[in-house]
Parts: C-alpha cells; structure tokens; sequence
C-alpha cells in the first residue's frame, strides 16, 4: 500500500507536534506536509494532489470555513478533516456543511481517531476520481454513439439507398432474364433486410443516448398494416405459412411506421425461430380502448432462465445463430410499444408454442 500524501494546516507549533505525534501511533504510512499560511497552502494543493488536508479551524486571515470554501470553488479534490478546538463542537454541523469530510475534536484526538478520518477521507477521493473518470468516459462514449450515429443514418444508408432504387429500375425491364430478375430479387430483400438492420442500430442508439425511439402519432389503421407487413414477409420468405385474422376496429391514433416494425420485427422473429412446416399467425384484435397484436408460431419453448433478458438488446443467448440478426428486433418492438404507452408480453411452453402479444391504447 502506498503512503498517503497529507498536508496539514495549522500555525501552531505544539498542534502540529500532537498531531505528527497521533500519526506516528496510527496504522498509516503517510508523507506530511506543513503549511501555516492558509494562502500558501492552497497554492500547494493547487500544485500538488493530497489525499487528504488536515485543517485547523482557526486560523490567521483565513478561518478554516473560508478554506473550505477557496478549496470547492478552485475544484481541489483533495477532502479535508477540519481539527476543531474545545468550544467549537456547535460548529461541526456548518462545516460538514461547507464541505469538510469530517471533523476531529482536538482535545478527544487519538491516532486511532485520527487514522479513521484520514482514512475515510483518502476513500472519499478514490471514489469522487473514480466517478470524475466515469463520467468522462461515459461522455466520451455518448460523444462516440453520435458520431457511428451519424456514420450510419448518411454514409451506409445513401449508398443502400442507392442499390435499391437501381435494382428497383432494372426489375422493370420487361426483356431481363429469369436468372437475373432472380439474382435482382435478392439484391432487393438483401438491401431491405440491410436497411431494417440499420434502422434497429439507429434505434437502439437513440435510447442509449437517452432520447428514446421517436414516434409521430396519426390516424391509422392497424388491420391494414398488419395485412401489408404480412406480405412483405411473405415475398421476403416466401416459404414462410403466415396468417391473419383481424377482429374488431382497427383505427387509432399511432405511428404507423413503427407499428408496421413492430410487425415485421415479430412475424421475421416468428419466421426465423419457428418450426419448419408449422404456421406463423398474426391476430389483430380491436378493443374498446386498444388495439392486440399477437404472434404466434410453433416449435420449440424460449427457456425460463431467458425469458427476463428477452427484450434486452443485443442478445440471443438459447437460439439458434442467425448471420443476419444482430439481436434487437425484439428490443425495437418493446421501446415502440412503451412509446405508444403500450406493452409487449410473450408466453411460451412446448404445446402451445410462442406467442408474442404487442397492447397499443388507441390515443
């Protein structure tokens, strides 16, 4: 363990010999520096980095609560055990107040006493450095997210963008061959697929930076997305046996973009986990005051132990590995449903198979 820097400020000779005294009976090893003048002392921690200041009370021109004050209005990170005479024990509490990591009384000092503050003290610095570099990290980790964001939503989606409306023109071609209006049909669910993927990145990115996932509420109906998005997952896994059933008004006020991804985002989950052969079905079922999504399909059960970190971001722990997900799909679905004011649940055992249930309030 390393010795433990101390500055000790006090203009009186025999003060200072008690309290080098106490130290030298105490179970510490620390290097002290002396220092009577208030002014000079706080152009040493100014200079130096102490793990503690041990400051008496009185002193000349400067009192310890001016000190004190200097002391927080320079940022000097070192704490100070304030050394209080007799008859100055009322003013414990103001200057606890003003920023002393503790005081000692000095007529009851002991160097058990003494090596307790100094102690507490030197932790009390460990840990306000360890949240300074904390904190500087995390900034330098928000400041990191905006810049990928920025990569992502300009530098990969324009050229996406790009492929996709060129593959878009040539499809229109009435003269191309089967072999390439095959190979441009992929280019096109591959480009969508990309361009679904970077969307959850972007997503995911908003709420980590705290802004969470924007919504834009409109008139919408809920029975035609659910048709549409079915669909296009259709075309996308044309293998895939997807269903709908839709009961009840559909009508509300959401976004109908995000409600289209949390569709999607279900029905490829569906897709991608359910047993070949099986069925996928989407029910849409109106209430009074919300609107049911429920996806179902067979195959086998999400184990117990993962069904609490399910929605967690970036985690497919008990599946199967996809070389396209990258485990936010279902994350994405349960930040839309809270920015609806909604929820998401999900129930799943071996006869039954899962079912992912989406309540979005029609306002």
């Amino acid at each position: 363990m390393r010795a433990l820097q101390l500055l000790l400020v006090d203009d009186d000779p025999l003060d200072c010999q008690a309290i080098e005294q106490a130290l030298r009976g105490a179970p510490l090893q620390v290097v002290l520096t002396r220092e009577a003048d208030p002014a000079v002392a706080l152009d040493r921690m100014l200079q130096r980095s102490f793990d503690c200041v041990l400051l008496e009370l009185r002193l000349p021109r400067l009192d310890g609560t001016a000190v004190l004050q200097n002391m927080r209005s320079l940022d000097i990170a070192a704490p100070a055990v304030m050394l209080v005479g007799a008859g100055d024990e009322p003013r414990v509490v103001e200057l606890m107040q003003a920023g002393a990591a503790d005081c000692v009384v000095k007529p009851a000092l002991t160097p058990l006493r003494l090596a307790q503050a100094v102690l507490a003290a030197a932790q009390l610095k460990q840990a306000r450095e360890a949240a300074r570099e904390a904190g500087e990290a995390s900034r330098q980790q928000v400041e990191l997210a905006q810049m990928l964001m920025g990569i992502v939503s300009h530098d990969l989606r324009n050229p996406l963008n790009v492929v996709m409306l060129n593959a878009a023109l040539l499809e229109r071609m009435p003269d191309l061959p089967g072999p390439a209006r095959q190979n441009l049909d992929r280019i096109r669910r591959s480009g969508k697929r990309a361009m679904q993927l970077i969307n959850d990145l972007l997503d995911f990115t908003q709420v980590r930076l705290g802004r969470g996932i924007r919504v834009t509420p409109v008139p919408a109906d809920v029975h035609q997305i659910a048709q549409q998005m079915a669909d296009e997952v259709r075309q996308s896994h044309p293998g895939s046996d997807i269903r709908v059933a839709c009961s009840g008004e559909g009508s509300g006020i959401w976004d109908p973009g995000r409600v289209a991804q949390v569709v999607c985002n279900l029905l490829l989950n569906a897709v991608t986990h359910g047993a070949p052969g099986t069925p996928i079905e989407l029910e849409v079922r109106g209430e009074a005051e919300q609107v049911c999504l429920a996806v179902h399909n067979q195959g086998e059960p999400i184990a117990a132990g993962l069904m609490d970190g399910l929605f967690e971001p970036l985690r497919q722990e008990g599946t199967p590995a996809v070389p396209d997900h990258i485990g936010l799909g279902l994350f994405v679905v349960k930040q839309i449903a809270m920015a609806h004011r909604g929820e998401v649940q999900v129930a799943s055992c071996p006869r039954q198979g899962t079912t992912f249930t989406v309540r979005l309030p029609r306002v």
